[in-house]
């Protein structure tokens, strides 16, 4: 069609369609990114940071790691959820060890026995977790409150596996923590070594737990990924991870 005009016009035909389309496309964006941040639901916005209160959704889990460079507004979301904390770090002369800035849990929902020091965003995600997923799967495969999370530490300078080479745990960052089991209000005790894969109302209770923790931590493994976890689950807050 274009043909029955001049060269030089067709050209000017051509760069104006580009041009238009250029337009349309980051006018769009432009006009996406304001939808997003003016009128979308705080708790689906991703440039919202996260409320532990509100129940998890597909963008939490973003949420929790874009808090990951925003330590003060952070922790404003978990002293919103009612927490009782302290801000901690820990100095490490050893390469890749260390936590600038960090967590000390003192007194959540559950407890843990102690020793939970983490990084802000993962302590956000254990909040969560605890509250989101811990309480209701208890009460419904359980019939009985959790009274206690059991665990095997959080900071640790060491690697993985805890060999001599490879690269650093997670633990070494304050950004991992290893559940072991826990203590429920009637006085029973499930541990992952004993009740991993079972079909009683235990084993449930532990698929559930595991599987909730997958939209919250960015690295979730279990007796299913080999066996140095038969007996805990690792739960990391990282840039990438998966979850077994």
């Amino acid at each position: 069609m274009l043909e029955r005009f001049s060269p030089r016009l067709r050209r000017a035909l051509v760069i104006a369609g580009i041009v238009f389309r250029f337009v349309l496309f980051f006018g769009g964006l432009g006009f996406a990114v304001w939808f997003a941040v003016v009128w979308f639901p705080d708790a689906y916005n991703p440039f919202v940071p996260p409320d532990i209160r509100d129940e998890p959704n597909i963008v939490t889990g973003l949420k929790l790691r874009g808090l990951a460079d925003e330590y003060d507004i952070c922790v404003s979301v978990v002293r919103a959820s009612g927490t009782k904390y302290r801000r901690d770090s820990i100095a490490s002369d050893s390469e890749g060890c260390g936590m600038p800035q960090g967590l000390t849990l003192e007194q959540s929902r559950i407890s843990y026995g102690g020793g939970i020091q983490l990084t802000c965003p993962a302590t956000a995600a254990l909040l969560m977790w605890e509250r989101h997923v811990v309480a209701p799967a208890a009460a419904e495969h359980l019939g009985s409150e959790v009274a206690r999370v059991r665990h095997y530490g959080t900071y640790a300078c060491r690697n993985v596996n805890n060999e001599k080479g490879g690269r650093r745990s997670g633990h070494a960052r304050g950004d991992a923590i290893d559940i072991s089991g826990f203590d429920l209000a009637d006085g029973r005790r499930i541990t992952v070594l004993d009740d991993w894969d079972g079909d009683t109302p235990e084993g449930r209770f532990l698929a559930a737990v595991h599987e909730g923790a997958c939209g919250l931590f960015s690295t979730v493994l279990g007796p299913d990924y080999n066996d140095l976890h038969a007996n805990h689950f690792h739960f990391e807050m990282a840039r990438w991870g998966i979850c077994r």
